[in-house]
């Protein structure tokens, strides 16, 4: 995919020989741009298996699932964000401790700001803890490898909890490297790294011009993701397609 991406740039700026900017640089620009559309997009989304809560635990590092990231989705560095949260209640664990059986409850947490988290939450000091019968409260402080998840209320016992997560790629070495942006955000890779290549040529208009190409194409491609859907098909007057 390197390959590709270094095509679709060089041919944006008709330089199809390469001769005005050098493989290192492009291929430097390359993945600063699918970090760019990553970050922006939630494109990368991960929901790592085995994860869980843990009696008497308020706080769960990032760092602690990046191994669960990189066997679920080839080619991710880090993770960016939390985008929802939800632990299971109720139920029974199998014999080998892995699973939760016999059904259960596995409500959606309500996600807020950290500031608000310290002040209405962590001012128990570690004594707001019990045995979640409904749902509770998260927050997320920082962001990427250093960053973390609280909870609220304390987890008192062990049970099965479900983050959906966006990822940040790994840097794209050979073309042998798996992509983990899909289509249609591949699309809008080859558009930022030449702005980032006419910028650093000081072509400030041309890099204007390229970047309003990269902003329609991101909406673009957020609409063919999640198109309109009709959500029964009964109760319409009529449809013309």
């Amino acid at each position: 995919m390197l390959a590709q991406y270094v095509a679709d740039t060089q041919d944006l700026l008709n330089d199809a020989g390469g001769q005005f900017f050098r493989l290192p640089t492009m291929h430097r620009f390359i993945n600063k741009a699918r970090r760019r559309i990553a970050a922006v997009s939630g494109c990368i989304r991960c929901m790592p298996p085995g994860t869980n809560v843990f009696p008497d635990k308020e706080v769960y590092p990032f760092s602690d699932w990046i191994p669960l990231i990189h066997g679920e989705v080839p080619g991710s560095a880090d993770i960016l964000a939390v985008r929802s949260l939800s632990v299971a209640i109720g139920g029974r664990w199998s014999t080998d401790g892995q699973i939760i059986m016999g059904g259960g409850w596995k409500p959606m947490w309500r996600k807020i700001p950290f500031t608000d988290f310290q002040a209405r939450f962590r001012i128990f000091n570690r004594t707001f803890l019990g045995t979640i019968s409904e749902p509770g409260w998260y927050s997320q402080y920082g962001a990427g490898p250093g960053g973390k998840l609280y909870l609220a209320p304390i987890p008192s016992q062990r049970a099965p909890m479900e983050v959906d997560l966006t990822l940040i790629p790994a840097p794209l070495i050979s073309d042998g490297d798996p992509e983990p942006i899909v289509y249609p955000w591949t699309d809008a890779v080859s558009y930022w790294s030449a702005v980032l290549c006419l910028l650093q040529q000081q072509r400030r208009e041309d890099a204007q011009a390229m970047a309003q190409l990269f902003n329609s194409d991101m909406p673009m491609a957020a609409s063919v993701v999640c198109p309109q859907m009709i959500q029964t098909p009964y109760g319409a007057v009529m449809r013309s397609a």
